[in-house]
């Protein structure tokens, strides 16, 4: 079944709503835990880009990567180090640091689980 133009639009757009979603929930902002169909509509999406050439994004196989590495390399700079510049007592940054390193290792893992499907396709070389 070919896969028309809005059904991929849809898809990229609701990964985008989901690691926006991640993204909120370590900023500590009110937002529900993802749940397990949260997490499988993720990694379908992926599995869908990956297995269909025709898919919008396939025509720069590394565009999904880099967006998941941008994540990665935003978090750091835009979230960890203001609210450690905030903190001026040696237990609150520590604590703050723990938090932050915690959730940092999450955001690898988890985005690296989702992301499984570009490594098992080849789509990025490290």
């Amino acid at each position: 079944m070919k896969r028309k133009a809005s059904d991929s639009e849809e898809e990229l757009d609701y990964l985008e709503r989901g690691i926006k979603k991640l993204k909120r929930i370590f900023e500590g902002l009110p937002e529900p835990a993802f749940n397990l169909e949260d997490y499988m509509m993720l990694y379908t999406i992926l599995y869908n880009i990956k297995s269909q050439p025709t898919y919008p994004v396939n025509e720069d196989p590394k565009q999904l990567y880099n967006k998941y590495k941008q994540v990665l390399e935003d978090y750091m700079p835009s979230k960890v180090l203001p609210s450690l510049r905030e903190k001026h007592d040696e237990y609150d940054l520590l604590r703050e640091l723990l938090k932050s390193w915690a959730n940092h290792k999450f955001l690898v893992k988890f985005l690296s689980l989702v992301f499984l499907q570009l490594q098992a396709q080849g789509a990025y070389i490290p």
